[in-house]
């Protein structure tokens, strides 16, 4: 008999995202920003409930600074204005968080449990410019949705999102992409073709994806015998805490490995120093034994893979 294990194994498969570790390049290829750390939401699958750092709200002439240096250094590198917390934490706050970086010619890309996401909110997004935005809703029920995303609406998200989906098509606006993720895993596994079938015939695209640990924080299916490999999220990504420290990488959601200070530094700085001479270049050498032991003991290497669902593509 299958089990639930072998099928979560199944649906991901080795990652086809291989040849982006190995050369991480003089400057990063995306950058998350901690604009705010604040969250509604306790989800059940998420590392940022045994976070331990300080609440807080990036100062708006660093977060110019640090957007600046990427429309200049590498322009191709898309933004993401979250990091561990909810963007619509900041209220009407959010806007030029949104505005500065499409000012600036970069791709901007959004994240949320879609909770906070009222009209007027949806409104915003399209009017920023943004180029895409991901919702969090993992179920197709109340009841599995509960268990889940705990402290969140299942009924206010759907009709959140639908209003965005339709008032999208009604201001004929090509911008953002908009994305509904399910994050798949023992409790929500059997939604995943309803899940997939529901938003993708109402116009949304559906990136599917597998449960990680935030290096150990909460429990995860494990993926076996693989030979390790350096990890995508610490080759390529680029992630600042709203106080312009930089952590390790996309789940050092507490900065456990503190890189450098862009109140102080340069990005190039910053990734060309201990980023570069303590974590890449260790992890190139495969010399796992020298890495801190967060990253050393974390499993989530493994898990830099994806699946979506595209309405009119179809699966990609």
């Amino acid at each position: 008999m299958e089990t639930k294990k072998n099928k979560i194994k199944e649906n991901f498969p080795d990652s086809k995202q291989n040849h982006r570790i190995s050369d991480p390049g003089e400057f990063p290829k995306v950058f998350l920003i901690d604009t705010v750390n604040y969250c509604n939401l306790r989800c059940s699958m998420c590392g940022r409930r045994k976070m331990t750092r300080p609440g807080g709200i990036m100062d708006m002439e660093l977060y110019k600074k640090i957007i600046d240096e990427i429309a200049v250094t590498n322009k191709t590198a898309p933004v993401w204005p979250v990091f561990f917390g909810d963007p619509f934490m900041l209220g009407i706050k959010l806007k030029p968080y949104l505005t500065y970086p499409k000012e600036k010619g970069l791709e901007v890309k959004f994240n949320t449990n879609g909770n906070l996401m009222w009209e007027e909110r949806a409104r915003m997004i399209i009017e920023s410019g943004i180029d895409s935005i991901y919702i969090g809703i993992d179920a197709a029920t109340p009841e599995v949705y509960e268990q889940l995303r705990v402290g969140g609406n299942f009924e206010r998200v759907v009709k959140n999102v639908e209003y965005l989906l339709e008032l999208k098509k009604r201001l004929g606006a090509k911008k953002p992409k908009i994305i509904c993720q399910f994050v798949a895993m023992e409790k929500n596994e059997h939604q995943a073709k309803d899940f997939i079938e529901y938003w993708t015939t109402r116009g949304a695209t559906v990136k599917v994806r597998p449960k990680i640990s935030w290096a150990g924080a909460v429990k995860a299916e494990k993926v076996e015998n693989r030979e390790r490999h350096p990890c995508y999220w610490g080759m390529q990504s680029f992630n600042i805490l709203y106080d312009g420290r930089v952590a390790l990488c996309s789940v050092d959601y507490d900065g456990k490995f503190i890189g450098g200070d862009l109140t102080k530094q340069t990005i190039k700085e910053v990734w060309q120093g201990k980023l570069k001479n303590e974590i890449r270049d260790v992890m190139l050498r495969g010399e796992w034994h020298k890495l801190p032991k967060f990253c050393r003991d974390c499993p989530d290497w493994q898990k830099a893979v994806n699946i979506t669902y595209n309405p009119e593509l179809g699966r990609n």
